[in-house]
Protein backbone atom coordinates (compact mmCIF):
# COMPACT_ATOMS: atom_id res chain seq x y z
CA UNK A 1 0.00 0.00 0.00
CA UNK A 2 1.46 3.13 -1.14
CA UNK A 3 1.43 6.48 1.21
CA UNK A 4 -1.18 8.05 -0.72
CA UNK A 5 -3.99 5.52 -0.20
CA UNK A 6 -2.62 4.61 3.37
CA UNK A 7 -3.23 8.44 3.56
CA UNK A 8 -6.80 8.00 2.27
CA UNK A 9 -7.67 4.47 4.06
CA UNK A 10 -6.60 6.53 7.25
CA UNK A 11 -9.13 9.51 6.91
CA UNK A 12 -11.92 6.81 5.42
CA UNK A 13 -11.06 4.69 8.81
CA UNK A 14 -11.20 7.60 11.21
CA UNK A 15 -14.35 9.38 9.64
CA UNK A 16 -16.26 5.74 10.54
CA UNK A 17 -14.35 5.80 14.00
CA UNK A 18 -15.79 9.50 14.73
CA UNK A 19 -19.62 8.53 12.94
CA UNK A 20 -19.36 5.25 14.77
CA UNK A 21 -19.37 7.57 18.15
CA UNK A 22 -21.80 9.48 16.81
CA UNK A 23 -24.12 7.22 16.29
CA UNK A 24 -23.39 5.63 19.99
CA UNK A 25 -25.01 8.76 21.79
CA UNK A 26 -28.42 7.91 19.97
CA UNK A 27 -30.87 5.78 21.73
CA UNK A 28 -31.38 2.37 19.79
CA UNK A 29 -33.02 -0.59 19.61
CA UNK A 30 -30.66 -3.58 19.67
CA UNK A 31 -27.77 -0.69 21.20
CA UNK A 32 -25.76 -3.42 22.30
CA UNK A 33 -25.74 -5.53 19.17
CA UNK A 34 -24.75 -1.99 16.91
CA UNK A 35 -22.66 -1.58 19.83
CA UNK A 36 -21.05 -4.88 19.17
CA UNK A 37 -21.12 -4.51 15.08
CA UNK A 38 -19.31 -1.01 15.05
CA UNK A 39 -16.13 -2.72 17.03
CA UNK A 40 -15.93 -5.20 14.78
CA UNK A 41 -15.75 -3.49 11.84
CA UNK A 42 -13.41 -0.88 13.24
CA UNK A 43 -11.20 -3.95 13.93
CA UNK A 44 -10.95 -5.47 10.67
CA UNK A 45 -10.44 -1.90 9.27
CA UNK A 46 -7.73 -1.32 11.27
CA UNK A 47 -5.84 -4.67 10.76
CA UNK A 48 -6.53 -4.19 6.89
CA UNK A 49 -5.00 -0.42 7.06
CA UNK A 50 -2.23 -1.83 9.36
CA UNK A 51 -1.13 -4.45 7.38
CA UNK A 52 2.04 -3.64 6.11
CA UNK A 53 3.37 -2.39 8.99
CA UNK A 54 2.35 -5.66 10.50
CA UNK A 55 4.51 -7.30 8.08
CA UNK A 56 7.51 -5.57 8.33
CA UNK A 57 7.74 -5.03 12.11
CA UNK A 58 5.70 -7.86 13.84
CA UNK A 59 1.85 -8.25 15.05
CA UNK A 60 3.18 -6.01 17.76
CA UNK A 61 2.30 -3.38 16.18
CA UNK A 62 -1.35 -3.44 15.36
CA UNK A 63 -2.40 -4.06 19.35
CA UNK A 64 -2.30 -0.27 20.51
CA UNK A 65 -4.70 1.00 17.66
CA UNK A 66 -6.99 -2.05 18.03
CA UNK A 67 -6.78 -1.72 22.10
CA UNK A 68 -7.41 2.36 21.28
CA UNK A 69 -10.54 1.33 19.65
CA UNK A 70 -11.95 -0.89 22.66
CA UNK A 71 -10.91 1.22 24.95
CA UNK A 72 -12.70 4.53 23.39
CA UNK A 73 -15.99 2.28 22.86
CA UNK A 74 -16.00 1.20 26.33
CA UNK A 75 -15.35 4.65 28.11
CA UNK A 76 -18.28 6.40 25.68
CA UNK A 77 -20.66 4.25 27.73
CA UNK A 78 -19.86 6.25 30.76
CA UNK A 79 -19.54 9.48 29.32
CA UNK A 80 -21.95 11.86 30.59
CA UNK A 81 -23.82 13.80 27.72
CA UNK A 82 -23.23 17.23 26.41
CA UNK A 83 -20.72 19.19 25.35
CA UNK A 84 -17.98 17.34 27.59
CA UNK A 85 -19.56 14.28 25.37
CA UNK A 86 -18.40 16.28 21.93
CA UNK A 87 -15.19 16.68 23.34
CA UNK A 88 -14.54 13.37 24.13
CA UNK A 89 -15.76 12.08 20.77
CA UNK A 90 -13.23 14.86 18.89
CA UNK A 91 -10.04 14.36 20.77
CA UNK A 92 -10.81 10.48 20.32
CA UNK A 93 -11.29 10.65 16.78
CA UNK A 94 -7.67 12.94 16.41
CA UNK A 95 -5.97 10.27 18.47
CA UNK A 96 -6.93 7.61 16.58
CA UNK A 97 -5.69 9.06 13.37
CA UNK A 98 -2.58 10.01 15.02
CA UNK A 99 -2.75 6.51 15.43
CA UNK A 100 -3.74 4.48 11.94
CA UNK A 101 -1.69 7.18 10.27
CA UNK A 102 1.38 6.44 11.97
CA UNK A 103 1.58 9.34 13.58
CA UNK A 104 2.66 7.45 16.79
CA UNK A 105 6.24 7.15 15.12
CA UNK A 106 7.02 11.17 15.07
CA UNK A 107 7.93 11.42 18.53
CA UNK A 108 8.83 7.92 19.84
CA UNK A 109 8.80 7.08 22.99
CA UNK A 110 6.81 10.02 23.62
CA UNK A 111 4.25 9.49 21.92
CA UNK A 112 4.19 5.77 22.25
CA UNK A 113 3.74 6.08 26.09
CA UNK A 114 1.20 8.63 25.71
CA UNK A 115 -1.58 6.69 24.35
CA UNK A 116 -0.44 3.38 25.72
CA UNK A 117 -0.95 5.45 29.25
CA UNK A 118 -4.79 6.62 27.71
CA UNK A 119 -5.56 3.35 26.28
CA UNK A 120 -4.82 1.79 29.95
CA UNK A 121 -6.34 4.06 31.35
CA UNK A 122 -10.13 3.99 29.75
CA UNK A 123 -10.01 0.41 29.57
CA UNK A 124 -10.06 0.21 32.94
CA UNK A 125 -12.09 3.24 33.66
CA UNK A 126 -14.57 1.39 30.91
CA UNK A 127 -14.72 -2.49 32.79
CA UNK A 128 -14.69 -0.69 36.00
CA UNK A 129 -17.86 1.16 35.12
CA UNK A 130 -20.04 -1.95 33.91
CA UNK A 131 -19.11 -3.36 37.12
CA UNK A 132 -19.81 0.54 39.10
CA UNK A 133 -22.81 1.49 36.92
CA UNK A 134 -24.83 -1.98 35.57
CA UNK A 135 -23.89 -4.41 38.45
CA UNK A 136 -21.48 -6.78 36.01
CA UNK A 137 -19.51 -10.19 37.88
CA UNK A 138 -15.90 -8.76 39.21
CA UNK A 139 -14.87 -12.18 37.19
CA UNK A 140 -15.71 -10.34 33.99
CA UNK A 141 -14.59 -7.09 35.06
CA UNK A 142 -10.88 -8.84 36.52
CA UNK A 143 -11.30 -10.66 32.74
CA UNK A 144 -11.29 -7.55 30.75
CA UNK A 145 -8.52 -5.45 32.69
CA UNK A 146 -6.04 -8.47 32.95
CA UNK A 147 -6.29 -9.17 28.96
CA UNK A 148 -5.88 -5.16 28.34
CA UNK A 149 -2.86 -5.34 30.56
CA UNK A 150 -1.73 -8.91 28.91
CA UNK A 151 -2.14 -7.08 25.31
CA UNK A 152 -0.48 -3.40 26.20
CA UNK A 153 2.78 -4.94 27.61
CA UNK A 154 2.79 -7.14 24.82
CA UNK A 155 2.60 -3.94 22.61
CA UNK A 156 5.29 -2.19 24.72
CA UNK A 157 7.87 -5.08 25.40
CA UNK A 158 7.52 -6.23 22.12
CA UNK A 159 10.05 -3.23 21.04
CA UNK A 160 12.65 -4.74 24.06
CA UNK A 161 15.57 -7.48 23.34
CA UNK A 162 13.72 -10.23 24.68
CA UNK A 163 12.69 -13.25 23.42
CA UNK A 164 9.15 -14.20 23.17
CA UNK A 165 8.30 -16.48 25.91
CA UNK A 166 10.06 -13.29 28.28
CA UNK A 167 7.84 -11.03 26.33
CA UNK A 168 4.83 -13.49 27.67
CA UNK A 169 6.02 -14.21 31.19
CA UNK A 170 6.55 -10.21 32.17
CA UNK A 171 3.41 -9.38 30.17
CA UNK A 172 1.33 -12.33 32.09
CA UNK A 173 2.88 -10.90 34.93
CA UNK A 174 1.96 -7.62 34.82
CA UNK A 175 -1.75 -8.63 34.20
CA UNK A 176 -2.01 -10.66 37.54
CA UNK A 177 -0.43 -8.00 39.32
CA UNK A 178 -3.28 -5.48 37.86
CA UNK A 179 -5.75 -8.14 38.75
CA UNK A 180 -4.48 -8.86 42.11
CA UNK A 181 -4.82 -5.17 43.10
CA UNK A 182 -8.30 -4.25 41.19
CA UNK A 183 -9.37 -7.15 43.54
CA UNK A 184 -8.29 -5.36 45.98
CA UNK A 185 -10.18 -2.03 44.86
CA UNK A 186 -12.99 -3.72 44.80
CA UNK A 187 -13.33 -4.02 48.18
CA UNK A 188 -13.74 -0.39 48.83
CA UNK A 189 -16.68 2.09 47.90
CA UNK A 190 -14.72 3.79 45.38
CA UNK A 191 -15.82 4.56 41.79
CA UNK A 192 -14.36 3.76 38.52
CA UNK A 193 -12.53 6.80 37.91
CA UNK A 194 -10.68 6.77 41.29
CA UNK A 195 -9.82 2.68 40.49
CA UNK A 196 -8.57 3.48 36.97
CA UNK A 197 -6.45 6.30 38.74
CA UNK A 198 -4.91 3.97 41.08
CA UNK A 199 -4.63 1.01 38.83
CA UNK A 200 -2.82 3.35 36.27
CA UNK A 201 -0.23 4.60 38.53
CA UNK A 202 0.52 1.25 39.33
CA UNK A 203 0.94 0.10 35.83
CA UNK A 204 3.16 3.40 34.88
CA UNK A 205 5.90 2.86 37.59
CA UNK A 206 5.99 -1.62 37.34
CA UNK A 207 5.80 -1.25 33.66
CA UNK A 208 8.88 1.74 33.37
CA UNK A 209 10.84 -0.35 36.53
CA UNK A 210 10.33 -3.33 34.51
CA UNK A 211 11.93 -1.51 31.20
CA UNK A 212 14.85 -0.77 33.35
CA UNK A 213 15.52 -4.37 34.60
CA UNK A 214 14.99 -5.20 30.81
CA UNK A 215 18.01 -2.81 29.72
CA UNK A 216 20.11 -3.06 32.61
CA UNK A 217 19.34 0.34 33.90
CA UNK A 218 17.40 -0.46 37.41
CA UNK A 219 19.10 1.15 40.56
CA UNK A 220 18.10 0.56 43.80
CA UNK A 221 17.46 4.76 43.72
CA UNK A 222 15.31 4.03 41.10
CA UNK A 223 12.99 1.80 42.33
CA UNK A 224 13.00 3.64 45.87
CA UNK A 225 11.65 7.07 43.65
CA UNK A 226 8.79 5.11 41.90
CA UNK A 227 7.54 3.23 45.00
CA UNK A 228 7.63 6.91 46.45
CA UNK A 229 5.98 8.53 43.55
CA UNK A 230 3.50 5.66 43.12
CA UNK A 231 2.37 6.07 46.99
CA UNK A 232 1.87 9.61 46.84
CA UNK A 233 0.21 9.54 43.86
CA UNK A 234 -2.35 6.58 45.08
CA UNK A 235 -2.63 8.32 48.43
CA UNK A 236 -3.64 11.58 46.45
CA UNK A 237 -5.93 9.85 44.71
CA UNK A 238 -7.77 7.90 47.69
CA UNK A 239 -7.42 10.75 50.15
CA UNK A 240 -9.35 13.35 47.60
CA UNK A 241 -11.71 10.29 46.67
CA UNK A 242 -15.62 10.89 47.19
CA UNK A 243 -16.04 7.19 48.60
CA UNK A 244 -19.54 5.86 47.80
CA UNK A 245 -21.22 2.36 47.65
CA UNK A 246 -21.91 0.64 44.78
Amino acid sequence: MNIHLADKASLTLTFLFFLFLELLTIPLDFYWGYFALFCILMIIGTVLTQRDDVRIRGMYVAILPLAYIGSVFLFSLFVSQGLFQQVFIVASTIGFFLLVARGIEWAFPTWNWFFTSVTFFLITAGSYGLRFHLQVSLWIVLLLVGVATFLLSLHVLGRATLSRSGIFFWSILLSLLMCEFLGVFSFLPLSYLVVSGALFIIFYAAIHLLQSHIYATLTPKLVTEYVLFATIAISLILGTARWSVI
